[in-house]
């Protein structure tokens, strides 16, 4: 079909465009498929015929027809060229993800648009692949941990139970040290349990205001039930930019932040108050805003701040020291980030932040170009 056109040398087009080794389609001014190359046919599993004469809105999701695939070419066309990525979508209901290289074709009927597309799902295979695979690491890295933490209360049973075996009189604080050392392993155990088989989030987009009336109540009654005062700092002017999260895990990650709170106070009789805030970031990071807890217990000292996440790390007695290790590890997991200010004998803050919505302006609003856009700006 691309002979319809008036091009010079039509044949001598088609053959370059059949001979390259990359899957091009060519798009009419009314942004139907003219051209498809064999390539392109086998990467969408179709047939010439049906491919070539169907709109291109066809090979994209419902979802971006209407937005994506409307900026992609009106960038193409004012700009001449685009490159980007978005998922495709084929004849038999399969999708892919694609890298697209658009670039305008000027005839006398007006601009058309040739594309190249590139499969790249292998691609973004290996990219969740090493995320996993940083996740595994993280966990064998645990085990030296976990062996240290299980060889204690292993020697303290034994040993205590071997005394007590040589012995017809009962010794009440060998007894209690097994249980308590027998408690301690019980909760060990449930806790590395619960982190191993911790889901992975499902992210999405969402309102910070929904976050905020969905977890703050839970987090106050839980303070509450911990005998501490909650303090909402809440403004009525919440950040409107929507972030990325999943409220079912975060909230696990604010509620571990909650309980390291109101453990910082350690004194008997101290009214224990934790603060809560939700601020916007306005610098260029990629954060869109912070969750902020924060206690005014006795502090943490500045030489044990660096170990603070890690996996077991504790000051107090009785304590595994795996909250904020979780905390940290769920953040990392919503694309987010955790921090800890501390000062002695004034308090800590932790502040979770949270990603803005990772989908550009070029997928959720219609572009409106002018001069000075430059293609980057939307790809």
């Amino acid at each position: 079909m691309l002979d319809e056109f008036e091009t010079p040398q039509p044949k001598l087009i088609t053959h370059i465009l059949e001979i390259i080794n990359s899957s091009i389609l060519v798009v009419d001014i009314i942004d139907r498929i003219v051209f498809a190359n064999s390539k392109a046919v086998m990467m969408f599993k179709a047939e010439k015929k049906k491919l070539e004469g169907s709109p291109l809105a066809k090979i994209f999701m419902p979802e971006d027809r209407e937005v994506l695939l409307s900026n992609i070419l009106k960038i193409t066309r004012s700009q001449g060229e685009f490159e980007g990525e978005a998922m495709l979508h084929r004849p038999d209901g399969s999708k892919f993800m694609g890298l697209l290289s658009a670039s305008s074709w000027q005839w006398e009927k007006g601009v058309g648009v040739v594309i190249t597309i590139h499969d790249i799902t292998k691609l973004k295979n290996i990219e969740w692949e090493l995320r996993r695979s940083e996740r595994m690491v993280f966990l064998g890295r645990m085990m030296n941990d976990i062996s240290h933490q299980i060889r204690n209360p292993v020697l303290t049973i034994g040993g205590f139970s071997r005394r007590l075996a040589k012995t017809d009189i009962p010794k009440p604080e060998h007894i209690q040290a097994i249980i308590d050392e027998s408690a301690r392993l019980e909760l060990l155990l449930n806790t590395l349990n619960e982190f191993i088989k911790l889901d992975r989030p499902k992210l999405e987009p969402l309102p910070v205001k929904y976050l905020v009336e969905n977890i703050e109540s839970r987090l106050m009654s839980l303070a509450e039930g911990h005998g501490a005062k909650w303090i909402s700092k809440i403004s009525s002017s919440l950040p409107t930019e929507r972030v990325l999260a999943d409220p079912k895990i975060f909230i696990r990650a604010l509620e571990a932040v909650v309980i390291n709170a109101f453990d910082a106070y350690e004194h008997e009789g101290t009214e224990k108050i934790i603060e809560f805030w939700v601020e916007p970031v306005v610098d260029q990071s990629p954060w869109a805003c912070a969750f902020c807890v924060k206690d005014r217990g006795s502090g943490i000292k500045p030489s044990i701040l660096p170990n603070i996440f890690s996996p077991f790390f504790t000051t107090k007695t009785g304590h595994i020291g795996m909250g904020l290790t979780f905390a940290h590890r769920i953040m990392e997991e919503q694309l987010g980030d955790i921090a800890i200010e501390s000062s002695v004998g004034k308090g800590t803050v932790l502040t979770l932040y949270l990603s803005k919505d990772r989908r550009r302006d070029i997928r959720t609003k219609k572009i409106n170009f002018t001069a000075s856009c430059k293609t980057q700006d939307f790809a």
